[in-house]
């Protein structure tokens, strides 16, 4: 089974999460940690480090909002063989997860999977409907 943690600033990872539940129409299995920016950050890394304590036997995904962002910034320090850290969380990505994280796929593979999904989720309206016309 792989774990998920979100870390964002705010409540962004919270409302996505709850996004995602209603979509699923069901409770998911993934914790958020509000970053507070106007701190040290040290809360959130106590709050990390507990989490990845009460998961250290699972391979667990990081999402943070932003690359360059104080939540990613804290998270360097975790990144070893069975934690990888995704940043600039999305809808598309998030439910990526939700959906495949308990298919056997191999650990690698499904963390480059969620980044296809999140990626492709992003797109330009008028290049996918056509050029628009001036």
């Amino acid at each position: 089974m792989i774990k998920g943690l979100i870390i964002t600033h705010g409540n962004l990872g919270k409302e996505l999460v709850a996004v995602a539940e209603a979509i699923l129409e069901e409770k998911v299995d993934i914790e958020c940690i509000s970053f507070d920016w106007r701190g040290d950050g040290t809360g959130a890394v106590h709050k990390v480090e507990h989490y990845l304590g009460q998961h250290r036997e699972s391979n667990v995904i990081i999402f943070t909002d932003m690359f360059g962002g104080s939540p990613t910034n804290i998270c360097y320090k975790f990144n070893r063989k069975n934690i990888e850290i995704i940043t600039g969380v999305n809808l598309p990505g998030l439910l990526k997860f939700l959906t495949y994280k308990d298919k056997d796929i191999p650990f690698n593979d499904f963390v480059k999977l969620i980044k296809k999904e999140a990626i492709e989720g992003i797109n330009i309206i008028s290049e996918f409907l056509g050029e628009k016309k001036k």
